[in-house]
């Protein structure tokens, strides 16, 4: 089974492009990060963890995390922001390896892809053996953002500063799928690639 690192920038289409390949190849074992850390935000151990770090008044008054009250704290605070990811980042690392093991354990699917959008920010240590990154332009990529979340221009910036810039990730990676285009061009080169790979050599 090949393991599939899967990254990008933020609204540069890495989940469109895992829906391609997970349509396309149904066997496709998958594990979504973000999906992974909005699970963890939503756990009421985990929510407590994050207000004794970060401050009380991120909880409402039920105990629930206020993710618009952290989502402004992490992003406004750089220090907030390394804090939270020391919180989460082994939790997510640790649910992906059990993943990735109970995948091979089963030997049902013949590729496990992992989207991981902080992949080379976080030093993500679970070995692949290819990593992918779905890049588009700067502007293109700002502007989907504030039309997907509906965030300022200030948050937006503040928030595609948090992260490597596309053309660092685009030199580190093995494959490069460009998504400054049409939706059929995602699900073309999609396809392209789902052919290239089943001629990759096998580990």
């Amino acid at each position: 089974m090949l393991c599939l690192a899967l990254t990008g920038g933020i609204a540069t289409g890495k989940s469109s492009f895992a829906r391609h390949f997970s349509s396309l190849e149904p066997l496709t074992a998958f594990f979504d990060c973000d999906a992974s850390v909005d699970t963890l935000l939503t756990t009421p151990s985990v929510a407590t963890i994050i207000s004794q770090v970060l401050g009380s008044n991120l909880l409402d008054a039920n105990g629930a995390l206020i993710r618009s009250r952290l989502r402004e704290k992490v992003f406004q605070n750089p220090d907030a922001r390394k804090l939270l990811e020391e919180i989460l980042h082994p939790m997510v690392r640790n649910l992906c390896q059990q993943a990735l093991n109970a995948a091979r354990a089963s030997n049902l699917s013949p590729w496990f892809l992992m989207d991981v959008p902080l992949l080379y920010e976080s030093g993500f240590p679970i070995p692949r053996d290819l990593e992918l990154v779905v890049a588009c332009g700067s502007t293109t990529q700002k502007t989907r953002l504030m039309a997907r979340n509906g965030h300022s221009s200030d948050l937006a910036d503040r928030m595609l500063s948090a992260q490597l810039p596309i053309a660092d990730k685009m030199n580190r990676a093995d494959v490069v799928i460009w998504n400054g285009g049409t939706p059929n061009s995602l699900l073309r080169q999609t396809e392209l690639f789902i052919l290239w790979l089943k001629n990759f050599p096998r580990p």
